[in-house]
């Protein structure tokens, strides 16, 4: 070839080049970076690790995220690694309570955290800590306006501490998104707009409603006016802070919630109990789950030591080693009687007198200070999990999966450890039977050989790692929609701007039992007169 037809080709190949770059630049979508806002308050570990998987996952995608993290449990992770931090400290009267709250005077394990009179005594403190620390958050006066200026696309804040939601009005920003870590617990059902549908859906402490039993659905309601009462304080000292501060019409907490332009749930609808739900709410269940990395040389030679493991851990909110004694050696005792397994047990003194004497009682039982929870549930040789029935722990290891027996402490445990039930993926069971020896081995041995167990852990998996969209797509897409066009008031049920009896249409039913009443009573008088009408023409003929 000559050196005109070499010059001749190359010209025509980079001209295919700069042809095919043209073409390719109109299908390639030019992305946006957003500002976001994350309101991430540190009081609970499933919280902190729902609000800061959202704000990890959009700086992922792109995206400017600033994390706003006021401390009222300092020994809480936030869970975010990449995001900007904003802390504000805990104040004073958060600490008191919170040390309160973390003593021997509240031991989880003994305590009847599902009796309803208890439900309330421990929850309000539990709750009230959210107004105690808006306090403090309402004091960062510069950083509230240094915020403002900030302009954010997109402010992300859970419907659990409300101080969140109150700032929005100061912050200003283009959209609220509200979001729960869990599925709506009581008032967030109104605030997010949805039917509570109690006949048939579980309240936090309900595992499961017999729908056609009058008695269970009653403690079904009960269980939830509960949960409306002892989180309702917190909400009513959060409205009077702001306006106290902000002037008798700052909106209120409900109002500023019924504007989201869309609200997050962590939840799974192919898990969950189906219940009524609305266009703008987004599920975005197991958006927690990391692909799994390598386990060290000690994990890694735990899961080969015996051809079945067990991973037991009660999460992070229970101290594992302030177990009443008398518990944990029962549990021990139960773990005895499985040689041939192997069980990890989240124990966070492994160095105390009784981790030490586990070892001559049981010596297939290792504890283990710290595990690495998401990369040992992946791991094909762990046969099962025995957890707290926390909603992270329990959506992870069903995207892992795993069968489970689900033992519930507190809040809203049972009604996740309701959905292994349903799924058919385990069993629940109840905390104070930990003691009996017997029943908890007979459960442990349910477990491991029940091979519906497996069968069904594994159709799930498989099925939600088919999903037509992730739950993180969904989110970003979510985000990003919002960040771009605002909220829509289309979106927006009426319901919000409705009376209690306009809601529950009790004006109707009024006016027709008024109606019927009038009619049976017109009735009876016509009745009456026909019948004395009879009565004297009878008279009159005879």
């Amino acid at each position: 070839m000559d050196q005109n037809g070499t010059l001749r080709t190359s010209i025509q190949f980079i001209m295919r080049v700069i042809l095919a770059l043209v073409c390719l630049s109109f299908l390639v979508t030019p992305s946006t970076s957003f500002k976001i806002l994350v309101y991430n308050s540190k009081f609970g570990q499933s919280n902190g690790h729902f609000m800061g998987t959202i704000a990890d996952i959009l700086v992922e995608a792109g995206h400017n995220v600033t994390s706003l993290i006021p401390i009222i449990e300092p020994s809480f992770n936030d869970n975010t690694e990449k995001s900007h931090k904003i802390y504000i400290d805990q104040t004073e009267k958060t600490k008191q309570i919170t040390e309160f709250l973390n003593s021997d005077a509240t031991n989880w394990f003994e305590m009847d955290t599902f009796d309803f009179i208890k439900q309330f005594l421990v929850g309000t403190p539990y709750s009230d800590r959210f107004a105690l620390q808006c306090e403090g958050v309402l004091k960062e006066e510069q950083l509230i306006e240094r915020l403002r200026n900030e302009e954010y696309d997109v402010f992300i804040a859970e419907n659990f501490d409300m101080c969140g939601i109150g700032l929005v009005p100061l912050i200003k920003p283009r959209a609220l998104i509200n979001t729960a870590a869990s599925s709506p617990i009581a008032w967030m059902s109104d605030e997010f707009g949805l039917p509570s549908a109690l006949s048939y859906n579980p309240s936090p402490t309900i595992s499961h409603v017999d729908i056609h039993s009058m008695w269970s659905r009653l403690n079904n309601i009960i269980s939830e006016l509960m949960y409306y009462r002892f989180f309702a304080s917190s909400r009513w000292m959060i409205e009077d802070l702001f306006r106290e501060k902000f002037g008798p019409d700052y909106p209120s907490l409900k109002g500023i919630s019924s504007h989201a332009a869309y609200t997050l749930i962590y939840s799974e609808p192919l898990i969950d109990y189906a219940s009524p739900t609305l266009n703008r709410v987004v599920y975005v269940g197991g958006i927690g789950a990391r692909p799994a990395k390598e386990l060290d040389e000690h994990f890694d030679r735990l899961l080969v030591l015996r051809t079945r493991t067990v991973l037991i851990s009660f999460g992070t909110v229970v101290m594992t080693h302030r177990i009443p004694e008398n518990v944990k050696r029962s549990i021990v005792q139960a773990v005895s009687r499985f040689p041939d397994v192997t069980f990890i047990w989240k124990y966070e003194n492994p160095e105390d007198a009784f981790a030490k004497e586990t070892a001559s009682v049981a010596s297939n039982l290792h504890l283990a200070k710290w595990i690495p929870q998401n990369d040992i549930l992946s791991d094909t040789r762990l046969s099962a999990f025995i957890t707290h029935g926390g909603a992270a722990s329990t959506q992870e290891f069903m995207l892992k999966g795993k069968p489970g027996l689900s033992i519930p402490i507190f809040t809203d445990q049972p009604r996740n450890a309701g959905l292994l039930d349903k799924n058919g993926l385990g069993k629940m069971f109840d905390k104070f039977d930990l003691v009996d020896t017997d029943k908890f081995a007979a459960a442990i041995k349910d477990l491991l050989e029940n091979e519906n167990y497996r069968e069904n852990a594994r159709k799930l998996a498989a099925k939600l790692a088919k999903k037509p969209f992730s739950s993180k797509e969904q989110l970003i897409r979510t985000v990003e929609f919002a960040a771009e066009f605002g909220g829509s008031p289309a979106l927006r049920p009426q319901s919000y701007d409705m009376a209690f009896m306009e809601y529950h249409n009790l004006d109707i039913i009024v006016f027709l039992v008024i109606m019927f009443a009038a009619l049976l009573v017109a009735s009876a008088r016509l009745a009456m007169l026909l019948l004395r009408s009879l009565v004297i023409s009878n008279l009159k003929w005879k």
